[in-house]
């Protein structure tokens, strides 16, 4: 059995959000890569508990309603300056609803900055939801320059491999 870590994963964004949460719906839109990522959203949906108690004096539990993940991911900041996708998604986390979808995965391509670019049959997961909360790193001497964010999805994870 072999065993990956998460390195060379990387993430990638969409203004927008799928016109349906599915293959389809994700695959049509046009994807920007959120360039130096530390750490990534974790994508899920979590259930409510409801209890429902007895006159045997046992209350047990049933699934309740889904809600998506709220995580965050983070990312560097390269010589003091966002790149110029950085500067639109911090743009987008500032925004009034910052509506948007990512895709997150681990490519066998090219190189590049944040590791190997997506080719054909890479997997892929994607989730729709909003980006918020963007926050300069804390600045002393044992951090990074760079930033975190938040991501609430609000639809199932849709997993695939990136499309030709």
């Amino acid at each position: 059995m072999a065993y990956r870590n998460n390195i060379g994963k990387t993430v990638y964004y969409s203004t927008v959000l799928p016109a349906t949460n599915n293959k389809a719906g994700f695959e049509a839109l046009t994807w920007v890569e959120l360039e130096c990522p530390v750490s990534l959203p974790q994508f899920g949906v979590t259930h409510a508990n409801i209890d429902v108690p007895a006159l045997s004096g046992f209350t047990a539990g049933v699934k309740g309603a889904a809600t998506g993940m709220d995580t965050t991911g983070a990312a560097i900041i390269k010589d003091s300056t966002l790149t110029t996708n950085q500067l639109a998604f911090k743009a987008l986390c500032d925004g009034a609803l910052g509506n948007c979808a990512l895709k997150i995965g681990t490519g066998t391509g090219a190189a590049t900055e944040s590791g190997l670019a997506l080719a054909t049959g890479d997997k892929v997961e994607y989730a729709a939801g909003y980006v918020h909360s963007y926050q300069d790193n804390a600045k002393d001497n044992s951090t990074y320059e760079g930033f975190q964010y938040g991501f609430h999805q609000n639809g199932i994870t849709v997993k695939d491999v990136e499309p030709a």
